[in-house]
């Protein structure tokens, strides 16, 4: 009877998610009634109590708003000119170079933001005039630009692998230290694509200006702010000077003091960068309470230890088990935004992957690079919708269209991973 509680419930939640209910809400409703149901009303709202009073009081989770309000006054600080400007220089010379140092600056830009709304929101209002000033395809162009945002969650700090880390007890550290090599993998797989293409076809994306060796120089000066703050954050935790909470509040503090010392810091920019913070990391943390209480209730019913007991039993190949999770993932990104789809999938697939054996660190990296695919594919895809709502001009389809080729190429990465897993665990193996 509990078992089918438990599958009933979750197919209830993936119809509340269909009919457009918030997730947040889909699944408190749905993690509410079934407790109601399994254990009366009192002590459902127990549950909510005592999950949402452990969350709120665990010292971890207080990285999360840290590393958001971190991204936010770096936007802010109008550092992402800087970058944008430094690789332009460096790269602008290549084919499709403009675009090449677009993907670049994202993955450095998030090496002081773990959300990558704020990359794609950010080097979009810097990126796309240009392109369009150098009669760059747009589609590619605008493609290129939002699937290069989406390495900004994995490359450290990352927001996503905080929640991860937190939600299966995984080594943050380990993880974005893990982070770090897939993350310029993928860079180094975008640029080479848009180079390629470029080449064939050079009217999609002609080459930059051109720069003396001396000017590239003196613009590496403007972006040391980044190797700064990122050099303490990550220096600090890969030496094991900070914890994930305390690097966060070190991180913080870096940003504040270097957008200061360049004075492109107001108190006015710190207000703004406080309330979107308040409001981004308010629906994390209710999705995240939510999440919690369903997956009191999914083990209470024993769906999850169903769902293992029927794989072991199939004598399925664990690779065969794998591709089916991720396939899952890759379906569930096309309606869910990120954060839902770690939270709503992890307290199914977690227990169903380690149990097979995998490293749950580099189960997190492959994880992350699955919602990767959740900001760019449709319907969902707040990656093209944060893209198209700033720039004004680009419809969704142009962007959806444009980042199809990135979204194959995303897939190849995470298929060399799987063939490859210590690509993955050598840098986070050597901490």
């Amino acid at each position: 009877m509990a078992h089918l509680l438990g599958y009933t419930s979750f197919a209830f939640l993936l119809l509340l998610i269909a009919l457009g209910v918030p997730i947040a809400w889909a699944i408190s409703i749905v993690a509410f009634s079934g407790m109601t149901l399994l254990f009366g009303f009192s002590q459902a709202i127990a549950q909510f109590y005592t999950t949402a009073f452990n969350t709120a009081g665990e010292f971890l989770f207080a990285s999360i708003p840290l590393f958001i309000y971190m991204g936010l006054i770096v936007s802010y600080a109008r550092i992402g000119e800087d970058l944008y400007d430094a690789m332009y220089k460096w790269f602008g010379r290549l084919p499709g170079g403009l675009l090449v140092a677009s993907v670049v600056s994202c993955t450095m830009f998030g090496a002081v933001t773990g959300v990558s709304s704020a990359a794609v929101g950010t080097m979009s209002k810097i990126v796309l005039p240009e392109m369009r000033r150098y009669n760059y395809d747009i589609k590619m162009a605008s493609g290129g630009l939002a699937s290069a945002a989406t390495i900004a969650i994995m490359i450290p700090p990352s927001v996503l692998l905080i929640l991860y880390g937190l939600w299966t007890e995984t080594s943050i550290g380990k993880l974005f230290i893990a982070g770090i090599v897939p993350g310029l993998i993928l860079t180094l797989a975008f640029s080479l694509y848009i180079m390629a293409r470029c080449t064939l076809s050079p009217e999609l994306g002609r080459a930059g200006d051109a720069f003396p060796l001396r000017e590239k120089v003196q613009s590496l000066l403007k972006i040391t702010p980044i190797f700064v703050i990122f050099g303490v954050v990550i220096g600090g935790l890969y030496v094991g000077w900070f914890t994930p909470g305390e690097a966060a509040a070190v991180g913080v503090l870096s940003t504040i003091a270097v957008a200061t010392a360049m004075r492109r810091l107001s108190l006015n920019h710190l207000w703004e960068a406080a309330k979107q913070t308040v409001q981004l990391s308010g629906m994390i943390f209710a999705v995240l309470i939510s999440a919690s209480v369903l997956a009191r209730f999914l083990a209470a019913t024993q769906v999850t230890s169903s769902v293992i007991g029927i794989i072991d039993t199939s004598d399925l190949p664990d690779l065969v088990v794998l591709l089916a999770v991720l396939g899952v993932l890759l379906l569930l990104g096309c309606v869910l935004d990120s954060f839902g789809m770690i939270l709503l999938t992890l307290p199914f697939i977690f227990p169903v992957v380690t149990s097979l054996g995998y490293d749950p660190i580099w189960f997190g990296i492959i994880l992350v690079l699955m919602t990767e695919l959740a900001l760019i594919t449709p319907p969902v895809g707040m990656n093209v919708f944060v893209l198209a709502k700033v720039d004004g001009q680009l419809s969704l389809g142009e962007i959806f269209a444009g980042v199809t080729p990135f979204v194959v190429i995303t897939l190849l990465v995470i298929a060399t991973f799987i063939a490859f897993p210590g690509i993955v665990t050598w840098l986070p193996s050597r901490m």
